[in-house]
């Protein structure tokens, strides 16, 4: 799951009044969202060299062997967490958050065959699987296989490598400085993140270690929504070991079924309108 994918479920569960919430992932920007403002010669120049700052640290976080990461939103009084540890081509994710299915826990396992492992409770298989509310309570705790190809497939493992968790920090950079973060020196690029379909614009900065160039901090605040998300680095250059279970259930074999909003949408399907009661007790 990727980190943004947190910020969007929490805002769902909440009823914090983003964007448009249809896309797990953050969607695209949304075209027109916002004024453009002529920056003028010395602000294109800042602008410029931070860029290039990021575009070399991302650059060389994408090299990463792997990394390990904890994101964590906050919005209206809940938040979430994911904390992972992503490789080349595998990782891991633990992920906790409270939706409208309640309060979710479950594991990310992403093996070298691209099979996606998940192990969770009851409100985590009903939103994030398609599990019935029946059925549910007896499949948590038990590791579930999820295969290219399967209905939640997409939603879980997005996020999960080096490449597609570096992809979700969509900062455009304005400027860059040093600063000082828990006692340390960084290297600070400021700036903002563009509107998508699923979240508001907001302001962002990412702190770079000045001996690697590798991130070690990236912060949202997010516009018109009490909501920020604050995503930790640490242990560049260390792949993961991902061990898959010795047994699973195969997603496949499975009753289930989209939730309304789609699967890991966080929004529990809405009850339907009470009947109105016909005179004298018959239709």
């Amino acid at each position: 799951m990727a980190l943004i994918a947190g910020a969007v479920v929490l805002a769902a569960a909440v009823g914090i009044p983003t964007a448009i919430l249809v896309s797990r992932t953050g969607g695209t920007p949304t075209p027109g969202a916002g004024s453009i403002a002529t920056p003028s010669p010395s602000q294109s120049a800042a602008a410029a060299a931070a860029s290039a700052l990021y575009n070399k640290a991302i650059s060389r976080a994408e090299g990463s062997a792997g990394f390990h990461y904890v994101a964590t939103t906050a919005a209206g009084g809940a938040t979430s967490t994911i904390t992972g540890d992503a490789g080349q081509s595998d990782g891991s994710q633990v992920l906790s958050m409270t939706t409208s299915f309640g309060h979710e826990q479950f594991d990310l396992l992403l093996a070298p065959d691209q099979t996606v492992y998940f192990e969770g409770n009851a409100p985590a298989l009903e939103d994030q699987l398609g599990v019935s509310a029946s059925a549910a309570p007896g499949l948590a705790g038990s590791w579930i296989a999820v295969k290219i190809g399967d209905g939640p497939y997409k939603e879980l493992e997005v996020g999960i490598t080096v490449g597609s968790q570096l992809s979700e920090d969509s900062l455009v950079p304005s400027s860059s400085q040093q600063a000082t973060e828990s006692g340390a020196t960084v290297t600070r690029i400021s700036g903002t993140v563009p509107a998508t379909q699923s979240l508001p614009a907001g302001t962002a900065h990412l702190d770079l270690s000045p001996s690697s160039d590798l991130p070690t901090t990236f912060v949202v605040s997010y516009d018109s929504a009490s909501e920020t998300s604050t995503t930790t680095f640490s242990g560049w250059g260390t792949a993961p070991s991902v061990t898959p279970p010795s047994s699973a259930v195969a997603w496949v074999s499975l009753s289930t079924a989209s939730p309304p909003d789609g699967y890991g949408s966080g929004e529990t399907p809405s009850p339907g309108p009470t009947p109105t009661p016909t005179p004298g007790g018959t239709a």
